[in-house]
């Protein structure tokens, strides 16, 4: 018995010796996985570019299009997004306040919005205000749903304005209003809002 110690004892100590580098094998992919955040998820001002840049490539039904430069009402950048049907579209844009701080300007942008749609600024456009709410995460976003018709064509509409990096944020998603459910406007706002830091 004395002899099967002694003999034991160095097979006991490689086993366990081994069990210790296959756990440390285990942990280090752990360690190394873990990216840096994208910029435009990091504290403080980002550029238009970097917020856009970390919108998801899809959200809900949506799949993410070109990415175009804006001047109006504001100049900054547009990413557009389509279901694959084309029956429903959505776009984000971040914009630089015209003046003042981004989270003022969103607050102001977003009432000069709510008129504009619903007084029908374009012709043949008709859309009334059915609910206002919020969507808390990421950059607090500010939302109004509507519905009315484009031309003969119900359809729903839903925008929301905030704020994150320094930009103001315009989110608009507009669907045919048929029988069945085109998308989920606001699982698509939740992913894209969650994307993007406050501020």
């Amino acid at each position: 018995m004395l002899n099967g110690k002694r003999h034991d004892t160095p097979r006991l100590a490689l086993m366990g010796a081994g069990l210790l580098l296959l756990l440390a094998g285990c942990e280090a992919p752990r360690q190394t996985s873990q990216a840096p955040a994208p910029a435009a998820v990091r504290a403080g001002p980002v550029t238009a570019e970097a917020l856009a840049a970390a919108l998801p490539a899809s959200a809900d039904s949506f799949t993410r299009g070109a990415t175009v430069p804006v001047r109006q009402p504001l100049e900054g950048l547009e990413v557009n997004y389509a279901t694959p049907n084309r029956r429903g579209a959505a776009f984000v844009q971040v914009v630089r306040p015209a003046q003042g701080d981004a989270p003022a300007a969103a607050t102001g942008e977003y009432t000069r919005w709510l008129d504009e749609v619903s007084t029908g600024a374009r012709p043949g456009r008709r859309l009334n205000l059915v609910q206002e709410f919020t969507e808390p995460a990421g950059p607090g976003l500010r939302c109004a749903a509507l519905e009315g018709s484009y031309g003969r064509q119900p359809v729903l509409s839903t925008f929301c304005v905030g704020s994150a990096g320094g930009h103001v944020l315009r989110l608009r998603v507009t669907m045919m209003r048929d029988a069945g459910p085109v998308a989920d406007a606001r699982a698509f706002l939740l992913e894209v809002a969650r994307s993007l830091p406050a501020g």
